[in-house]
This record gives C-alpha cells, structure tokens and sequence, in this order.
C-alpha cells in the first residue's frame, strides 16, 4: 500500500437484504433521489461488502456484483434483485451502477483453465480503501503502475484478459459533488438522471469501476498496459477485480430508449496514434447528385455584400492632456500637451527619452490612477509600475499600453487564440460541422425523420429510392421519385410522399436510428449513402457524445491530443546533441551529458549517469580512449538506448576515502535524458529540453494539437485542423465561399459568425498580417507582428474616450504596408481616442497632427524638448534633427563611399526551400553589404535561418552534405567565421549591466585585482564584482538599493543606507585603479570610460566600438532593465563586432534598424562599412529604405507573404531593383532614390 486509508473514506449508502424470499435493496432515505430512472436500465452493478466472504475487488474489502433489476420502487428505494447467494443477513451497499453494455460487456474474454479461488483470499476487514497503485497516461495509453508487491498481482492476473479495474475519482471527492445526486448526462437525448443510472463521477462514494483489456504486463518495471479509461494521469488506484463472462457479461438486457442504439459490447481496444486522417463525403453531399437544381433566389447571396460593414462615426474631443515637470528617467523636467483625439508621434534618438515620457511617465501614472479606484485585495492581484517622477499631470484619460514586451508568449497561445479568431472558428465549427467517425471516416450527421423526408423528396424524377434499416439485407421499399411537384402537393395528394415517410420512420425504428438508401438515377452509378437519427457510427459502433465549442480547444484535456498535451510537437532526445564532437573521445569530451570522464574518474563518486557508461566500456572491454566515431556500434548503441536486463557494476573510490559498488540494468543516455525530463520542472525540465532535446511533429496529431474526434469535423469538406493552418488571407477567400456551398438553413445559423470573423480578418490583413496562419504559435511572432494584432484587436473592440501608447508599430512592417496600418491607427483616432506613437518611421511621422522631437542627444545629454508641432512645422525648425531628416536637408548615406560595380567574389546558395521558399537559388557579393528584403513573411528570416546560415556553417565545420533547408553552397571558402545576431534581447535581469554582457566587467576586475592595494589585501576578481559575496553590498547584497515592497502599493527603490547607492562593500572600495574605486568606475559613462582605459588595449576596442555604434552615452553599470529595445540590440550587435576584426566573417543581422532615428542609422551604417573595409560580409535581413538604398546588393523576396511568397521577384543593385516593376521593394525604392 502507498498511501494513508484515510484519504479513501467511504460510507454506505443503504443495506443489502433478504425478505420474504427476495433479495432487496433499500437506499439511505438522502440518497433515493440518485435512482431516478434506473427502472428504465434491467441490470446493474452493485458495490457492497460482506464480513463473511472474501472480498472479489482485490486488495480491497469491497466486492462487485452484476445483478439483474426485477423490480425497482425509485420513490421508496427499494430495489428487487437476482439472489446474491452470500453468507449473513444484512449487507452494506456503497454504490450503483446501471449496467452500460458498451462499458461492461466483453465479446472475446479469455480466463485460465483453473480459475482463481476467491475463498482462497483472506477478507479484508479495514472499513476504508487503500491505494495500491497508480494509473498513469502515458502519450495516450493508460498503464496501472504498482510499485509494492507487483509479483503476487501479476501471478492473479496469469490468464485473465480483463479485469475491472477500481479507481477513485480524486478531483470529485468533494462534499458537494458527494451531495449531488442528479445530473445532466453527456448523452444526446438524455434528461437529468439519478447519479446510479449514469455512470457520473459525481456520487456519495466516488468509486469507479471500469472493465479493461490487459494488453501486456511489464515484470521489470511493475506495470500493466491496459486499453483505454476514461480517467486523468496519476489517478489513485485501488484495486481490481478478474473479469469473468458468467458472471459479468450480460448479452440481453434492457436500456433506455436514449442508449438503445448503443453498441452491444466493450470497445477494448488500445490507445491508436491516427496521424493522417480518412475523411469521406457526407451522404447529404451524395445526394445532391440526385437533387433538383434549387432556385439561385434561394440561397443567400455569397458576395462579399454579405459581409459589407459599416463604420461609425465618432466625434472628436478638444483640448489634451496637460504634463508639466516630467522627470523621470533621463528626462529635464520638461512640460508637453497632447491633444485629444489626434496622432501624436514622439521621436528623437535612440536613448533621448522618449519611452521615459510615454510608457515611464504617463502609461505608469495612468495605471496608478486606475488601480487607485480599487480595493487593497483587487490592487494585489495586479503588478504595479513604479510611480513616475513629474509635478503635474492633468486630464489624463484611461490608458491601454501596446509595446513589444508586453505580449503572451505562452507557447500555447497562438494567433488565433490572440485574435479571438480561434474561438470564433471553434463556434462555427460546433454549430454546422459535420463529424466524421475516427475509426472509419464515414460522416455522422443526425438528422430528424423530417429532414431526411425532405432530403429525399428533392431527389430528380426517375430517381430510384430503396430503403432498408442498417445492417439490414431486405429493402423496406423500393420508391420511384415522380414527376415533378411541390412538397405541398406531395404531402396532401401523392402516394409517393406517404410511401416515403412510412418506409423511413419503420426503417429507422427497426435500424435503431439509421437508414440505408440505395440510389439509381439513368445513366449514374448508384450510391449506398446512410442516415441517422443519432451521434454514432454505425459502421464501427463508435459513440460520440456532443459536439461543443470546447471540443476544438487543445487546452481542454479531454480534447487535447492525448500524445503531445495539445502542443501539437513532442520533445525527443537528440543523439546529435548527446554526442556534440564524436571526433573525441568519450573520455575527452565527446558528450556534454557525461562530460569530461577523464577528469570524473581522477575523483569518482556515485554519480551513475557517468557511472554507467564507465561500467558498461569495463564490462566490454571497450578502450575508450578511441574517438566515439571509432568504437564498436553496438556498445554505442547500448551507451545510448540501454543494453535490456542487462546489469553493470561500477567500483568508486574518490580522494576522501568514499567509495561503493553501483548495479544497475544500463538504462542508455537516451532513457535517462526522457526519465529526468519528465520528472523535472520549471528551470531544470528547460534546460534539459535546450540541452538534449529537439521537438518534432506530433505522429498521432500531425501536429494539429487536438484528438482524433476533434480532427475529423468539416464545414464544406474542409477539416477544423485545416482551417487553423490557412493563412488570414486563405481564411477569409474561405468564408466568402461558404454560403454558396452551404445549405440555407445552416448559412442563417452561421452568417453571424462568419460576418464576425470576415471583419476582423480584414482588419488583420489592413494591417499587412495576412500572411500570418491561425496555428502560428506566439512565441514565434515578431515584436512588431505582436504589437500590431494586439492593436486591430484594439480596433474591434470598438471603445472609445481611451489612451493608445503604441512602441513602433511599424516594426518589422515593409513601406508597402505603412498606410494599412495608419488607417487602423487612424480609425482608432476617429472613434474619440487618443493616440501616442513612439515611432521614427518617415511615412507615420508625415502622418501625425502632432511630432514632439525628444533630445537632442542620448542618455544624460537628452531629456529635452527639442522642437514639437506639425510635420510641416518641425520641418522647419532648424533645432530639429528629426526636423533636418524629414526636410531632406540632411542625408542617411555612408561618405566617400561607392556603391557596388562589380565582383569577382560571389557566394551563391540553390534549392533553398525552406518554410514557403519555393526551392530559390540567390547570390550575393563578398566584401559587401547585401540587404534582403520583402514584405512581412515573404521568407527573409528562413532564407537566413534555413539557407545561408547552416549552408556557410556546415562548411565551416567540414560538413559536405546538404541539410534540409538548401542544396548546395558555393563560395563559402571565402569565409572563415560566420556571427549571427538575431533579435533575442539581451539578459533583462537587474544586475545585468553593459559592461557585464559585452565582458567589460571582466577586464576591470582583472585590472583592479592586479593593483597593488588588492595584492596586499588578497583581493581576487571576485571582490570586485556586485554579484559575489566577496564584494557586493552586505546589506543590499549588490542591487545599490532596497525595495520596499508591500502588497497593495507600487514598490518603492530606496538607496541603500550602507553603500549609498554603489552596490559594492567597504573593502572593495577601498582599492583604486588610476585614481578611481571600481563604484566610480562603474558610474562612468562608456565615452568618458573609453578615455579612462586609452592606454588598455583590450578595453579601448570594446569600448570604441560601443561608442561608434552611438551608445556612448551608457553608463557601465547601468541596470539592463533601463535600456531601450534598440540600445539592448546594438550592445549585442557591438559585442560581436569587437570580438572579431580578423577579416573573412560573414555577419548575419537582424532588422539592426530596429528602434533607431535618423542619426542612429547614420552610426550604424558607418559602422557596418567600416566592417565591409576590413575584408568581411554583411548580410541585414531589412525594411528601412534609408539602409536599402545605400546597400551594394538588394534580395527581394515576394511577391507576398506566406504561400504567395517565398520566391525571388529580383536580386540586384539598389538602381536596379528600382526599375524592377514586380517589386513592391522597388516602388518604394525609387521614390527614396528620386
């Protein structure tokens, strides 16, 4: 036994007894109303316990019993049974379970020649029951683990094909589920039910008793397989009773007319992965083969006037709001007004403060004043910003923040599920979807007697109708379909019409519920095609129950596919990431899971992971100082996937005299690796899957994330799954094609619906999303792609008098598409909001009522209000950078430098075909900046990720075969080193800082160990940093301040009373290097830094770098939560730069644009040419013309997003991608150009 009695309390609910020769059964008065309608059911199963005879549900004290029902009073309780033929007068009763044919009743059962004697088993007396195992699900197979005494079950269960298995339902065992004694069943047709006529969870004991077929037991790790139950993972098991047919299986009894078409016996049949799916057409699609030609009048129109909407009209507001004294940040106490109802765009370079007065500033205050309207409990269940630094802020309206950062990325959210798309389509398909049965593919449509009278009075004359029942060989009625009349005439006159209805209403009584029609028509083949009256397939006896929205969520677990938990993709163990360097040896390095063993065995201890490996080489005598590559395969393969029963000892002894002797069965890295992995979570369970693991499609779901029944609905023989996978553009050509192919009926139920989703979709697709699908998952999403579906879902909600704060959402968003989502922001300006944009796009700023330009530099030299007005106004303000650009005073060029002519040097890639690439070869120059461009999902990033990237690596790494992604590679000798810098953010922990990530933290401390000062005191490295023990604050432990944190306020940065803001104990201050403690260090800017340390090489160039790329003006030790996206992206971009200046590197970069004014792009691109001048590549996936023009060599891909890209339109110089007519790129080229 595994677990305390105590958590398994049951208690009777009325008495077994004879009377008057009869066996009866009387409920407890409080329980009588559970048996509402078991009169209905001839047999059930009866839970009781006798004192005198052994127990039959093994271990327990319980015994279980099929009994037959000759008498049921459901007022009175009292129940008149077959004898039961057991010692002692009275018998305690605990449950009742009407007896269900096709949960109880096996057809093929097996039992051993000599049966088990029950009388052999000692009673059991205990009152209540133990828990003797666990039943877990396993990837959608159920396993009865029991880790005590596993032999003895398995020495009962020898010959035995099932057993009934006893299990508690642990999430029901509450009071009130235990009170509940009537409920709705899951059955189509069914009224509220007594608890002991339905076998409900909800029950006064909840017991479950659930016959199943033993498929295997497993001796070595002491579980059985058994098929499948209707129970969750780590249920608590019980015990479990041998299935025996005399006594357990009932070929004849009597059901409720709700269940009478419910198959005859068990489906007992095991857990079927169903990857790819068989659907065949419905029999209504059949028929219309056979159907009159309807009337264009009478289906609703399938134009898009349908799904025509109008805009309201909203009225605009004066005044604005009013800021005076902002200071937070970097900001110099400015005064700023914005107009309500207008577009107000802030911009400056990067680092000026604009996100400081935006999102620091009046988002945090508007938050603060909102949150202030609640109660203390309310306000806890939220995470406060920091209250901003200003004197006065005055009409400040309700604010919604829409930023890069702040978006789901839950892997389980989906653009779908994000634009509330998914729920909608869920709707859809609940209402007039058409399931199909798992097992077979035939549809299964109920349809009332009426309906399916009418279907078949359209058939076309001469039409030959012959109606039998199901399984059923003799035809009912053979009917002709005559001349053509109304159904009104037939109804009243005709003796076709009353022949027809007779025929199908006896046909479907004595089909229980369904229909077979064969159709002849002159000169056609004929079709069998069936209808029902019922949610089941009568070709397989497979039963549904209802079809709800929940039955499409991949959340919902008993919808979810049970293999891959509704993610639609399983983490696998990959040997490429177990052996990272087969070239080594196993006991030099060429695993990272057993790491360096020639190091472990200097000092073994009881580690067996490592332990094992060493055992099995000794035991095979394997030398395993030979490469990986060179040992024998089969010990690789034991090594990896486990050598079966076999056991390995290994002796250990280490350094302080600890030693021992492991055995153990050789489990294989593979095993372990998927063993730990799910017995981890959180961080460990993370690392695990990054370090060893890859993810592949799921093979039951093919990665459509729900269960097989779920997978097999259709809406105009198209799948729910595959619905989810069409692009929003797809998506929506898909909803104006439906009421044409639809019935009128089912498009009146749906037009609703459809008209909801048709609006949304083009709101999406207005703001250049089309290309996204519904099952892209949201961790995959781009900033900008986030920040914009967040923004249309602002649109359709439709309110209005609200504050937008938009973080560029022109991010990532080619200039094609700029005026699609102006027009969203716009409409949301139009209907009475107000609009803040932080934004350096050229097309948006030209677009605002109002620009305030925030500088005029960054850091401590911005803050300011440099000019603000109209775009026409700031154009003429000379104190305006922004001003100087818009105007076209001043340039975005690289000086002195000329544009590509020609190349010897070319590296050219072919077949790439990667994600919607259509198998493209392109080529670009060496030595020179190439540009690929397109619009959003055109394939940029996979032509990078899939294409170039692994093409150059491989190379690299001596790989000569091709990966998946691309053909072949030529070229790539011109290369010796490939970087590539993706937007991931750089680490946003508070003690993060710039000098720590680009390694400058590392070289100080070194510098300041290094002085005399630290010598004398024994000072290490470590005492110079704010994250060590040995040299941070001990009272603040290195933060340089404390956090007042209470539940109901804002957290509140209080200095540190000890270190006074410097994050650094006494000791470690009192060393200087050149005059300065390593606080002061640490609080200079990097341009001051970059004098401080001219005389250190390694520093100067790290520093110089950051400083040419423009971020001069950041501090060393300033917190990495205070940096800007674009500041975050160029310390990366910077760190990587300063590592490598030996030439022959191809660097890869990521929209490096991203955040960057006019002035930041000039820093940048003088920094990329700089690049190109020292003999290396530079590859920027790009939207900004301003880049694209000045680039040597332009891939444009296209011509649009998803399915409809993924080809080259053209590649070329920036002159002559701009005379290209098919380019999209191009057009907006050459007005920069011009």
């Amino acid at each position: 036994m595994i677990k305390n009695h105590k958590d398994y309390v049951i208690t009777p609910i009325g008495t077994i007894y004879k009377e008057n020769g009869n066996q009866l059964i009387s409920l407890e008065s409080k329980y009588r109303k559970g048996l509402k309608f078991i009169s209905l059911f001839s047999h059930a199963i009866i839970i009781y316990k006798s004192i005198h005879s052994p127990a039959n549900i093994i271990p327990t004290c319980l015994s279980q019993k099929t009994v037959q029902i000759y008498e049921a009073d459901e007022d009175s309780g009292l129940l008149t049974i077959d004898e039961l033929q057991l010692e002692g007068d009275i018998l305690s009763l605990y449950d009742i379970k009407a007896y269900f044919p096709n949960e109880d009743c096996v057809k093929n059962v097996s039992i051993p020649q000599f049966p088990l004697n029950l009388d052999t088993l000692a009673p059991v007396s205990c009152n209540d029951l133990l828990q003797i195992g666990t039943i877990h699900k396993e990837k959608g197979e159920y396993f009865l683990e029991i880790p005590v005494d596993f032999q003895y079950y398995s020495k009962l269960l020898k010959g035995y094909s099932h057993i009934k298995i006893c299990w508690w339902f642990h999430k029901f065992d509450k009071p009130v589920f235990r009170r509940t004694l009537e409920g709705q069943p899951p059955y189509e047709n069914a009224p509220r039910t007594g608890v002991f006529a339905s076998r409900s969870p909800v029950r006064p004991n909840p017991i479950a008793l659930t016959t199943a077929r033993i498929l295997s037991i497993d001796e070595a790790h002491g579980r059985i397989h058994v098929s499948q139950l209707d129970c969750f993972d780590k249920t608590p098991f019980l015990g479990f009773s041998l299935y025996h047919p005399q006594t357990d299986q009932v070929k004849d009894c009597r059901l409720p007319d709700w269940l009478a078409h419910w198959p005859k016996w068990l489906d007992d049949r095991g857990f079927e992965k169903t990857g790819d799916v068989r659907i065949l057409p419905s029999s209504i699609e059949v028929l219309k083969k056979y159907t009159m030609k309807q009337e264009a009048e009478s289906h609703p129109s399938a134009h898009n006037s349908i799904f025509s909407t109008d805009d309201e009209d909203f009225a605009g507001h004066t005044d604005g709001i009013v800021i005076k004294g902002a200071r937070q940040n970097n900001l110099k106490n400015i005064d700023v007004t914005i107009p309500y109802g207008k577009i107000t765009v802030m911009t400056g370079v990067s680092g000026s403060g604009k996100s400081s007065l935006a999102f620091d500033t009046i988002f945090a205050e508007s938050q603060q004043r909102f949150f202030e309207s609640m109660s203390l409990s309310e306000r806890s269940q939220f995470k406060l910003m920091s209250n901003p630094q200003f004197d006065q802020i005055t009409g400040l309206p309700p604010a919604i923040a829409i930023s890069q950062r702040n978006a789901n990325r839950n892997p389980r959210s989906t653009v779908g599920t994000m634009t509330d798309i998914y729920d909608l389509l869920r709707s859809l398909f609940a209402n007039i979807g058409v399931r199909h049965c798992p097992e077979c593919g035939n549809s299964i449509e109920p349809l009332t007697a009426s309906e399916i009278i009418h279907l078949l009075l359209n058939c076309m004359p001469g039409t030959v109708q012959e109606i039998r029942p199901f399984h059923s060989d003799s035809a009912l009625a053979t009917l002709i379909v005559p001349e053509f009349l109304t159904e009104k005439e037939w109804k009243n006159t005709d003796h076709y019409y009353r022949r027809l209805k007779d025929s199908i209403e006896k046909a479907l009584k004595l089909g229980s519920g369904a229909i077979t029609v064969k159709l002849t028509y002159p000169g056609m083949p004929e079709d069998k095609i069936h209808f029902q009256t019922t949610q089941m397939c009568y070709h397989c006896d497979h039963v549904l129950f209802e079809l709800t929205p929940s039955s499409f969520s991949f959340n919902n677990p008993e919808c979810m596919c049970p293999v891959c938990k509704g993610l639609g993709r399983i983490m696998e163990a990959d040997i490429h990431k177990i052996i990272t360097n087969p070239e080594l040896s196993l006991l030099d390095g060429a695993s990272p899971f057993w790491g360096n063993l020639r190091k472990f065995l200097k000092s073994p201890n009881a580690n067996w992971m490592k332990g094992e490996v060493l055992a099995l080489a000794m035991d095979e005598n394997i030398d395993l100082e030979l490469p990986w590559s060179q040992l024998p395969e089969d010990f690789r393969e034991k090594a990896l996937f486990g050598a079966g029963e076999k056991e390995v000892s290994f002796m250990y002894e280490n350094r302080n005299g600890r030693n021992g002797t492991i055995t153990r069965k050789v489990e294989g890295a593979y095993h372990i690796i998927h063993r730990l992995f799910k017995s981890s979570s959180g961080d460990t369970a993370k690392q695990i899957e990054e370090t060893y693991m890859t993810a592949r499609t799921c093979d039951s779901c093919n990665g459509e994330r729900l269960a097989a029944e779920s997978r097999m609905v259709t809406i105009a023989d198209t799948r729910f799954p595959d619905v989810v996978q069409m692009s929003m553009e797809q998506l929506q050509n898909w909803i104006t094609s439906l009421p044409a192919s639809l019935e009128p009926t089912k498009i009146n139920l749906a037009l609703p619906i459809l008209k909801s989703m048709f609006k949304r979709l083009s709101n999406y697709m207005d703001a250049g999303l089309s290309y996204l699908t519904l099952d892209r998952s949201a961790p995959t999403l781009s900033g900008g792609e986030l920040q914009r579906l967040l923004l249309v879902t602002q649109l359709s909600s439709g309110i209005s008098n609200i504050l937008y704060i938009l973080d560029e959402p022109t991010t990532g968003l080619h200039s094609k598409d700029t005026h699609k989502l102006l027009d969203l922001i716009k409409k949301l300006r139009d209907m009475g909001n107000t609009m803040i944009v932080v934004e350096h796009g050229v097309q948006v700023m030209l677009a605002a009522d109002k620009i305030i330009d925030i500088g005029p530099y960054a850091g401590e030299a911005g803050g300011y209000i440099t000019a603000q007005g109209t775009p026409g106004e700031l154009m003429q303000n000379r104190a305006s950078q922004t001003g100087a650009y818009l105007s076209g005073r001043q340039q975005v060029s690289i000086p002195g430098r000329t544009l590509l002519h020609d190349k010897d040097s070319w590296v050219q890639l072919t077949g790439v075909k990667g994600n919607n690439l259509k198998n493209i070869s392109i080529s670009f120059p060496v030595q020179a900046i190439t540009c690929i461009t397109g619009v959003s999902g055109s394939g940029k990033s996979t032509l990078v990720d899939q294409g170039i990237f692994p093409g150059i690596q491989n190379y690299l790494d001596g790989i000569n075969v091709s990966c998946c992604g691309y053909d072949s590679v030529m070229g790539a000798d011109h290369f010796t080193k490939i970087i590539h810098i993706t937007q991931k953010p750089i680490g946003r922990s508070s003690r993060s800082t710039p000098a720590t990530y680009t390694g400058i933290m590392d070289e100080i401390r070194l510098l300041f160990a290094q002085t005399d000062t630290a010598r004398e005191k024994s000072f290490k490295q470590s005492h110079f940093s704010f994250n060590s023990k040995d040299g941070q604050c001990p009272v603040c432990h290195g933060y340089g301040f404390q956090s007042l944190d209470t539940q109901f306020m804002p957290s509140a940065a209080v200095e540190c009373p000890m270190c006074k803001g410097r994050k650094f104990n006494d000791g470690a201050l009192t060393v200087s290097y050149n005059g300065k403690n390593i606080a002061e260090v640490m609080n200079m800017s990097i341009k001051e830094a970059l004098q401080f340390f001219s005389e250190n090489q390694k520093l100067h160039t790290m520093l110089n770098t950051l400083t040419e790329i423009g971020l001069g003006y950041l501090k060393l030790g300033q917190s990495s939560q205070t940096l800007s996206g674009g500041e975050a992206q160029r310390i990366k971009l910077a760190t990587e730069l300063s590592v490598n200046s030996s030439g022959r590197t191809l660097y890869l970069l990521d929209e490096p644009t991203t955040g960057l004014h006019f002035s930041d792009i000039q820093n940048l691109l003088i920094m990329l040419d700089k690049i190109v001048q020292n003999k290396n590549t530079v590859i920027l996936i790009e939207h900004n013309l301003q880049v694209i023009k000045n680039a040597d060599w332009i891939i444009d891909l296209g011509p649009e997003g998803g399915t409809n890209g993924g080809n080259v339109v053209c590649q070329g110089t920036p002159a002559n991608v701009s005379r290209c007519k098919e380019s999209y790129t191009g057009a907006m080229l050459k007005e920069v150009i011009e």
